[in-house]
């Protein structure tokens, strides 16, 4: 789960050349963002109006370098060859924290373009407005949100969350933020005692957390099947009978 960014300073030496950069860049800005492997592009002026701070987020080396080639040969490149450039790259590893009051918008916006449809990125929101979030996981680098995980409370003999949706932004999809994501709300779901996790998803993947089909059958549900999988998190047997997603999941059909 290695990130690779780039920070640092483009520096003018003359009026003549900060005006150039005034005029390519909003172009240069666009097509970079359209790069599969951008995740995040910022380059700012800074108090001095000759420094321009740069801070960019690529999904790999190979993305950066990439990008690398194509703004070298592109309008961009050929105008600022010459102007100095102070760069530092570094690998970097996304930050995995609960939601804030200021991520639902980015987290929907996420979420949706993630599933290419709303109805999960609306899941959440519904789930946030009735109180039934009861973890709410983002992976990002810097300001960019990368992944989401969602947890919510169930109804049955055990204290149990439904683990669901979870999603990753496309250009970030192979490094392993869907699994951090998930080991860290496993992690927080024991240490506040909740006895079980509940998942709907491919048994091959969520079998390398520990979920599987076959203890799940012992809690009746309308998603019972081979892709209805069970954790069972107090490292004891628990009591059995039928499990209940939060209401908000009735809307998905």
């Amino acid at each position: 789960m290695t990130l690779t960014r780039l920070t640092g300073r483009l520096i003018c030496a003359s009026e003549a050349e900060r005006r150039l950069v005034l005029t390519e860049l909003p172009l240069h800005i666009r097509a970079t963002v359209r790069e599969p492997g951008c995740l995040s592009f910022n380059i700012a002026q800074s108090a001095d109006p000759m420094v321009w701070q740069v801070d960019e987020i690529f999904a790999s080396k190979a993305a950066l370098a990439a990008h690398q080639t194509r703004a070298a040969a592109s309008r961009w490149g050929a105008a600022t060859q010459g102007l100095r450039r102070d760069y530092t790259i570094r690998a970097i590893r996304p930050e995995i924290a609960p939601e804030t009051a200021e991520d639902a918008r980015a987290i929907y916006l996420l979420t949706r373009a993630a599933f290419d449809a709303p109805e999960e990125a609306e899941l959440i929101d519904a789930l946030r407005e009735a109180g039934d979030l009861a973890l709410s996981l983002t992976a990002r680098a810097g300001r960019a949100f990368l992944g989401h995980a969602a947890f919510s409370p169930m109804t049955g003999p055990i204290r149990a969350w439904a683990l669901a949706p979870v999603s990753v932004r496309a250009a970030a999809r192979g490094q392993g933020i869907a699994a951090a994501l998930i080991q860290d709300g496993i992690a927080i779901a024991r240490a506040r005692g909740i006895e079980a996790l509940f998942v709907l998803g491919d048994p091959a993947y969520y079998a390398r957390f520990g979920f599987a089909a076959a203890p799940a059958r012992a809690y009746p549900s309308p998603y019972a099947g081979a892709h209805f999988q069970m954790l069972n998190l107090s490292g004891k047997p628990l009591a059995t009978g039928p499990v209940t997603h939060a209401p908000a999941f009735a809307a998905l059909g």
